[in-house]
């Protein structure tokens, strides 16, 4: 898991909540269900399974502007 927004993320998505679930999708494909914490301060967070990048859309403009992630 990075902790740099800087480093591309193989998937981005942008949330309104600080706290969400990720269970990595595609049904049988996906890994055990994780809660994770968005840091109101850092704005965005990974999953340390999918290395799926979550974003608040109170943070996007400023760590899309930093680089390293796409919204999908």
């Amino acid at each position: 898991m990075s902790q740099n927004p800087e480093i591309d993320a193989p998937e981005t998505e942008v949330v309104s909540q600080y706290r969400i679930a990720c269970d990595g999708g595609d049904g049988a494909l996906g890994h055990p269900r994780v809660w994770l914490q968005i840091p109101q301060d850092l704005g965005w967070v990974e999953c340390g399974y999918c290395d799926k990048r979550y974003i608040h859309a109170d943070h996007e403009q400023e760590v899309l502007r930093k680089g390293g992630a796409e919204r999908t």
